[in-house]
């Protein structure tokens, strides 16, 4: 086989490795916009049509864990009592008068909001500190339930507190699932030798730094920094280069230029 041909052999393969990677990427990013089975699903298919032929062995472990954490997520139990969510509490919305406190809307919401406050128990820090904020909007989303049923509250306050209580635990349930994705992508990346831009991974709460991203061989840590700090009236996004031997680089501040640049930096943060 002459030059020309092993090269564009070589693109055509780097090529396609590229688009498997970018479907992975969208297959993160829509069970980041909203989780469901289906964009769990999406996760898992995008996880299976990865080529295995090349990947070494720490790439392998990681795949093969992501695909476990995958089906885990795909199949939780919190589905089923979200759905049973969404059906009691329209039909108290659709259905008011005479409701009492028996009304299934009770039942359902307050079985979600325990069983968040039991996976924050039951999961790591990164994982149970989501399902903690779900098990939080839980709480407010009973608390307007059962205000509702007294007459106290408009149906569209009771339709905010669940709708933020469900974006909670839709977040919560693949949480897990998507940071395995994630990491995963990594490494299939640097095992076919495509240069890693990785995405956003959330880091533990005892430390300065938020989040992290692989880039090339280096990870980059950042911290959004709120507004009036480090001289910036929008705020910042801090920012330190690990070199691959450990070396820590200066730490840098990238300033926002409105405070709604400062709040969607938030809000990429609160969904990660």
């Amino acid at each position: 086989m002459n030059t020309n041909v092993t090269t564009a052999v070589q693109e055509s393969v780097t090529a396609a490795m590229r688009e498997l990677l970018a479907a992975g990427r969208e297959a993160v990013r829509a069970a980041e916009h909203r989780g469901s089975p289906e964009t769990v699903a999406g996760l898992d298919e995008a996880l299976r049509a990865l080529p295995l032929l090349d990947m070494d062995g720490q790439a392998h472990r990681v795949l093969n864990y992501a695909l476990m954490v995958v089906a885990r997520a795909e199949d939780a139990e919190e589905w089923t009592l979200l759905a049973d969510v969404e059906r009691a509490v329209s039909r108290l919305m659709h259905e008011p008068d005479g409701a009492t406190l028996e009304h299934p809307a009770v039942l359902a919401v307050g079985n979600l909001a325990m069983q968040c406050s039991t996976r924050e128990r039951e999961t790591g820090t990164a994982v149970g500190r989501a399902w903690g904020r779900g098990y939080m909007a839980g709480m407010e989303a009973l608390r307007m339930v059962t205000a509702a049923i007294r007459g106290e509250r408009d149906g569209r306050a009771l339709d905010k507190a669940v709708t933020e209580f469900l974006a909670a635990v839709r977040r919560a349930i693949p949480y897990a699932a998507l940071y395995e994705t994630r990491r995963a992508l990594v490494e299939f990346a640097r095992t076919y030798g495509l240069f890693v831009i990785g995405m956003r991974q959330t880091l533990p709460p005892d430390g300065r730094w938020e989040y992290a991203r692989r880039i090339g061989s280096a990870v980059y840590l950042f911290e959004i920094v709120p507004p009036l700090v480090e001289g910036h009236p929008y705020g910042s996004v801090a920012v330190q280069r690990t070199a691959a031997d450990g070396t820590a680089g200066p730490v840098r501040y990238f300033p926002f230029r409105s405070i709604e640049a400062y709040s969607a930096a938030n809000e990429a943060l609160y969904v990660i």
